[in-house]
């Protein structure tokens, strides 16, 4: 009979082989798309953003916990822990700042072309790119302060000081100052009301745009907004994902924080809400684009090719 250890063993080892294939998957197809010189639209850009930075989290979160899970002993140094807690930072905030960059890309996206907006969204869409760019930037300086805080466990550690992460430990009262505290808040605080502004806005298109087609003849239906339709309405329930999961990580995060001795089941829910957007998104964001099954017969029929080919020499 599994035991409660045995069970969060194969549970976190599950979610993490799970996230890596689906992000992992998608970005094969993305790069089976540069093979069949196929356009990369920019939705698919900022989807490449957010599937690296979920690609991270799972690498850097997902397998130290997973063998933590397992009773599997790791010896990390000081550097070893600065780098896997940073890069676990950093892959969240550009996780959160993509997610967001996401939503109000497809927000404009379906906005109606009226001259007033016309000019707005053609800057707009020619910023996608330097956004990705300028995400990654600011979030990589922002979290340079948590590698100074953190190191390997030692016998000598101050429970009271310290959070023992399992493989590594914090120093608690370093990253949890009242400036650290609000700034980190607010950041976060802003981003997410723009996705829960953004979501609302799509949620409004999504309406209106079933009132459209209760009257089909209405002369602003355009049949080619279908698809993105199709993809608002995937994105926006990638937003409520995260939105969701989100909030109930961090609220872990913070029972956490203020501790002194933190159950070990309440760790493994944190870690599994942290987990959830990573390894759901991929999914998702594949069932919004329909070409993604073509994509795999392409590269099918490539493979059959090649092998009657390498059958049949001249």
């Amino acid at each position: 009979m599994l035991t409660y250890d045995d069970f969060m063993c194969i549970f976190h080892k599950l979610q993490t082989i799970i996230g890596l294939f689906g992000n992992s998957f998608l970005l094969y197809l993305y790069i089976l798309k540069l093979i069949i010189n196929q356009r990369i639209t920019l939705i698919d850009k900022i989807c490449i953003n957010l599937v690296f930075s979920n690609i991270l989290m799972v690498i850097f979160k997902g397998i130290p916990w997973a063998m933590q899970a397992c009773n599997q002993k790791i010896f990390m140094s000081d550097i070893e822990c600065k780098i896997i807690i940073y890069v676990q930072r950093v892959s969240r905030g550009i996780s959160l700042c993509t997610t967001c960059l996401l939503s109000v890309f497809q927000a404009i996206t379906i906005t109606s072309c009226s001259p007033k907006w016309a000019m707005l969204k053609a800057r707009v869409l020619k910023s996608v790119v330097p956004a990705c760019a300028f995400i990654w930037v600011l979030n990589l300086l922002i979290d340079l302060v948590v590698p100074l805080h953190v190191g390997a466990l030692r016998s000598g550690n101050n429970s009271q000081l310290t959070r023992n992460l399992g493989f590594c430990s914090v120093d608690n009262y370093a990253l949890s100052t009242i400036k650290i505290v609000i700034w980190k808040t607010l950041y976060d605080a802003v981003f997410m009301g723009l996705m829960s502004i953004t979501s609302g806005y799509m949620v409004l298109i999504l309406y209106r745009h079933h009132w459209q087609v209760q009257h089909i003849h209405h002369p602003s239906f355009n049949p080619s907004a279908s698809a993105e339709i199709r993809a608002t309405k995937f994105i926006l329930c990638l937003m409520i994902i995260f939105v969701c999961f989100y909030s109930l990580s961090s609220i872990f995060v913070i029972v956490m924080d203020n501790s002194k001795d933190t159950k070990q089941w309440v760790v493994n829910i944190s870690v599994f809400f942290s987990l959830i957007h990573p390894t759901v998104s991929p999914f998702v964001l594949m069932s919004s684009d329909s070409k993604n099954a073509s994509y795999c017969n392409i590269f099918k029929w490539m493979k059959k090719s090649y092998k009657h080919s390498s059958k049949n020499p001249e």
